[in-house]
């Protein structure tokens, strides 16, 4: 998968406080960017959970790294940066402030602004971040990509679940239950399937 697309998917996570989600994605973008942004992601992680052993010297380390990107395929962390020297100094600060928003070409990118494939990126992240099972959304993200090649109307309850999953918070739990339910199903008529020609 493209990593700019990942890398635009975790910025809208990370900007929408998905901070787990964000460092996840950022992850599986396999880049230099991907990899200094998701490790800043996962000093927010810790910080915000009260882990706070070693957190200075990650939060440092994380604050150099951005440093060296500034600008970097239109990546501004540079906000970000100096809010991690602050909490290197300070490492509660994390749960009294915010950290900034990251601004990717100039903008902020919102989890509205994915698009299908964006969403389909992150949906396995921001699920497991809520406690889901990634293998399901993943699995779930098989099933949308499949019904999108066999209709060209883009219809399929999987994208628009996975749609759910990412942008809307409160919706997620409802989302990602019938999610997992519609992967069980879609399995079980496969299932089906190979018994009757296996």
């Amino acid at each position: 998968m493209d990593e700019r697309l990942r890398l635009r998917a975790g910025v809208a996570a990370f900007d929408a406080g998905e901070y787990a989600a964000a460092r996840d994605g950022w992850r599986e973008a396999d880049s230099e960017e991907g990899e200094a942004l998701a490790d800043a992601a996962a000093v927010i992680v810790r910080g915000r959970t009260g882990s706070f052993d070693g957190l200075a010297a990650d939060a440092h380390a994380a604050s150099e790294t951005l440093g060296t990107l500034d600008e970097k395929r239109g990546v501004d962390a540079s906000a970000l940066r100096d809010y991690l020297g602050v909490v290197a100094g300070d490492p509660e600060v994390v749960e009294r402030r915010l950290p900034p928003a990251i601004a990717l070409d100039g903008e902020r990118v919102t989890p509205d602004d994915l698009d299908i494939e964006g969403v389909l990126a992150l949906a396995p992240a921001v699920a497991a971040a809520s406690g889901g099972e990634r293998e399901r959304v993943e699995r779930a993200v098989e099933y949308a990509r499949a019904d999108l090649g066999e209709d060209e109307a883009g219809t399929s309850a999987f994208v628009t679940l996975c749609y759910d999953v990412v942008t809307d918070p409160e919706a997620r739990p409802v989302a990602y239950r019938r999610l997992v339910e519609r992967v069980e199903r879609r399995e079980a008529r496969e299932k089906d399937v190979e018994g009757l020609f296996g």
